[in-house]
C-alpha cells in the first residue's frame, strides 16, 4: 500500500488491489491477511476495522462514520456498505465473524446495525435502516430504526427493513422482505416474511443420524471431490482425513478446530466442509493449523 495513505493500519500479509481510492479523515485498521479487491472505494469519517483473513471484493464503496468487520468476513463484488445518511451521528455498523455478502449485497448504515457471528446474506441481499422519499406531511411513509441480526442467521436474496430484529439461529426464504422481528430458532418465508416453522433450529440430532450425516458428507467427498481415506470418528467427534503424506488430520466439530499438518488435500476437506455450512476457527500457516 502506498505511503501516501497515512491514516491506515495494515496487518501482515495484505493484498490489496489496484485502484483503491481512500477518502475521509477516519483511520483504518487492516487485520492479518486481509485482501481487498480491485476499484475499491473507502470513505470513512472516524474508523474501519476489518477483522483477519477479511475479504473485500472489487468495486465495493464502504462508507459512513465508525464500522467494524469481523474476522474472516467475506464479500462478493459490487457491494455497498453506506448510503444514505451514512455520515450521520447514529450511523454505526458492527458485524460478527464468517459473515458472507453475496454479489450486489448492501448494508445501509443511516441508523445502527449490528450483525452477529456466522451470517450469510446472499446475492442481492440489502438491509435498509431507512425507507422514505415522498413528503411525509403529505401522509407518505417515513420510517428510520435500528436492525440487529442475530447469530448463525442466513438470509439468501433477502430485504430487510428498518426497526427489525432477527433472533439467532434463523433462515429467510428466499426472496422474502422482512419487516417485522423475527424471533430465535425459525423458519420464515413470504412478503412479508413470517415464521412458518419455530424452534426448528438448531435441529438435535441422535448419535445415529449424525453419525449417518457425517458418513454421508464423507462418502459425498471421496467420490466427488477427492479420493481419499476420510472418517468419521463417533468417540472422538471428529472428521479424519489421511493426508498425503500418509499423516491423520483430525477436524473436531464440537471444538470447530483442526489439527495436523495442512496440505492441499486437507484445505479441500476444509473448503467443501465450509460448503455446507461447517467452518473451522483454524487457518493453515507454515506446519501446523493455527486455532483463533
Amino acid at each position: 500500500m502506498s505511503a501516501q495513505f497515512q491514516k491506515v493500519t495494515e496487518g501482515k500479509e495484505c493484498k490489496i488491489g489496484k485502484n483503491l481510492r481512500i477518502l475521509g479523515d477516519g483511520n483504518i485498521i487492516l487485520g492479518n491477511n486481509v485482501a481487498i479487491g480491485s476499484n475499491v472505494t473507502i470513505n470513512i469519517k472516524e474508523k474501519l476495522v476489518i477483522g483477519d483473513r477479511s475479504t473485500i471484493g472489487d468495486n465495493f464503496l464502504i462508507e459512513g462514520r465508525e464500522i467494524e468487520i469481523g474476522t474472516e468476513f467475506w464479500s462478493g463484488f459490487n457491494c455497498i456498505i453506506g448510503g444514505g445518511s451514512c455520515f450521520e451521528k447514529p450511523s454505526k455498523l458492527k458485524i460478527g465473524y464468517w459473515v458472507h455478502l453475496g454479489n450486489y449485497g448492501m448494508i445501509n448504515t443511516a441508523r445502527p446495525v449490528t450483525i452477529g457471528n456466522e451470517v450469510g446474506m446472499g446475492i442481492e441481499t440489502k438491509i435498509y435502516t431507512h425507507g422514505a422519499y415522498l413528503s411525509m406531511i403529505d401522509g407518505f411513509p417515513a420510517e428510520f430504526g435500528p436492525i440487529e441480526i442475530g447469530n448463525h442467521v442466513w438470509l439468501p436474496y433477502a430485504v430487510v427493513l428498518p426497526n427489525v430484529h432477527i433472533g439467532d439461529n434463523v433462515v429467510v426464504g428466499a426472496g422474502a422482505m422482512v419487516t417485522k422481528d423475527l424471533p430465535s430458532g425459525c423458519l420464515a418465508v413470504g412478503t412479508p416474511a413470517k415464521p412458518v416453522k419455530e424452534n426448528c433450529y438448531p435441529k438435535k440430532f441422535t448419535r445415529k443420524e449424525k453419525k449417518q450425516l457425517f458418513d454421508d458428507f464423507n462418502t459425498h467427498f471421496v467420490n466427488d471431490i477427492e479420493s481419499a481415506t476420510v472418517s468419521y470418528r463417533e468417540a472422538f467427534d471428529e472428521i479424519w482425513l489421511l493426508n498425503e503424506k500418509g499423516d491423520w488430520v483430525r477436524f473436531n466439530l464440537p471444538e470447530r478446530h483442526i489439527s495436523g499438518e495442512p496440505t492441499a488435500l486437507s484445505e479441500k476437506l476444509r473448503n467443501e466442509l465450509r460448503r455446507y455450512g461447517v467452518r473451522f476457527k483454524s487457518y493453515p500457516e507454515g506446519s501446523e493449523y493455527k486455532h483463533w
